[in-house]
């Protein structure tokens, strides 16, 4: 993938203009942001030397922030209390686009943190997904070349490359949730199945949007492992290099293509424009999993799908009032809440997709991603 940013100063990703005085991608311009108008003070757990890279950016705040500070970010460059409805939502941060905010004298904002216990289970999905990104960095690229400790250029895939990937991401996502949900270890083994099942696919395509939003970019669908599938040249996604399939790449394009501008329409350019943060990310991934009504489902899932829900909307309220300091937290998240039937249509078509391909024996995906992709409808 051409690149035409330079890259994060702080931790290589791609950058996203200067803030604060040096290039930054949005991850970390927000969390110099945070951390200054927070007033937050890290202590490092190692010799003060942790390797700052944006697949294990969050595993040190301590060495994080000194980097920003090294590579030029100023504190003073800080607005300490802007309007979250930017252009690119808070975690833009430019002179251009930042809006002062009046803060009003009962309003908690900025004197409390996630890091405070206000937000236990979104802080524990962000610490494990710092993780599972770090995996993923190992998984994913044992089938190339690629040193782990380089960085490695993006490229755009073809179907069987990414019926690969999400066939790998199976069990990685899987233990990405046992690890972060309180109680959902807990249910017997046929309810989490239900869960998973009902789960995964629109994870797949809601994280898409996520990394479309750290990206800027809609005209690509940005994988797991890094690489992506070029919107604007799907004859590349289902191009086969074995020569196997019996309808050409021309052909699937006519039959296929429209689904790309369907995921635009309703997952990349809808997250896009509301500036759907990480933190928000992990509240709709929770909606998601913790459905109810499912086919199957217990009474004991319910009940507890019924007790995360709460939870975590009530966390994400906490986070809009205390740390993103949100002026109408309730209709951001109705926003936010918005966003899951423009999702669930999203998936019905992929799963449609799948279907038809499957049938016709072309450009069929793995046979376990095909039984997940089926697991709701």
């Amino acid at each position: 993938m051409k690149i035409d940013k330079a890259p994060c100063s702080v931790c290589g990703e791609v950058g996203n203009g200067i803030h604060f005085g040096a290039e930054a991608c949005r991850a970390c311009a927000a969390f110099f942001r945070r951390s200054v108008a927070l007033s937050k003070t890290y202590r490092c757990r190692g010799n003060n030397a942790c390797e700052i890279v944006s697949t294990v950016r969050c595993m040190c705040r301590s060495c994080r922030f000194a980097k920003c500070q090294k590579v030029g970010m100023r504190k003073e460059a800080v607005q300490k209390f802007r309007d979250a409805y930017g252009k690119r939502g808070s975690d833009v941060e430019s002179p251009s686009t930042s809006v002062q905010v009046t803060q009003s004298q009962s309003s908690p904002c900025g004197s409390v943190s996630e890091d405070t216990g206000g937000m236990p289970v979104l802080t524990i999905l962000q610490n494990n997904y710092a993780r599972l990104q770090s995996v993923r960095r190992i998984v994913h690229h044992t089938e190339t070349d690629d040193s782990v400790f380089t960085t490695r250029q993006a490229k755009p895939v073809t179907y069987k490359e990414a019926n690969r990937v999400n066939s790998k991401e199976c069990d990685l996502v899987a233990d990405w949730i046992i690890n972060s949900y309180p109680g959902f270890n807990d249910l017997p083994r046929d309810q989490k199945k239900i869960l998973f099942r009902n789960f995964f696919l629109p994870f797949v395509i809601l994280e898409g949007g996520h990394f479309a939003c750290i990206h800027n970019r809609n005209d690509i669908i940005i994988l797991a492992s890094g690489d992506y599938i070029d919107c604007n040249r799907p004859e590349t996604f289902y191009y086969d290099p074995e020569g196997s399939q019996l309808m050409s790449s021309e052909d699937a394009v006519r039959m296929f293509a429209s689904s790309f501008s369907n995921y635009r329409r309703n997952v990349t350019d809808p997250m896009l424009r509301d500036a759907v943060d990480e933190h928000e990310f992990f509240a709709l991934c929770s909606l998601v999993l913790f459905d109810t009504g499912l086919e199957g489902q217990s009474e004991q899932c319910i009940n507890l799908a019924r007790k995360i829900r709460e939870i975590v909307q009530k966390e994400i309220l906490y986070y809009y009032r205390s740390v993103r300091c949100v002026q109408d937290p309730s209709m951001r998240l109705a926003n936010l809440l918005s966003l899951l039937p423009a999702l669930q249509r999203a998936t019905r078509r992929f799963q449609e997709d799948v279907e038809i391909s499957h049938v016709f024996n072309v450009y069929s995906v793995d046979e376990k991603f095909y039984e997940i992709c089926n697991g709701r409808f």
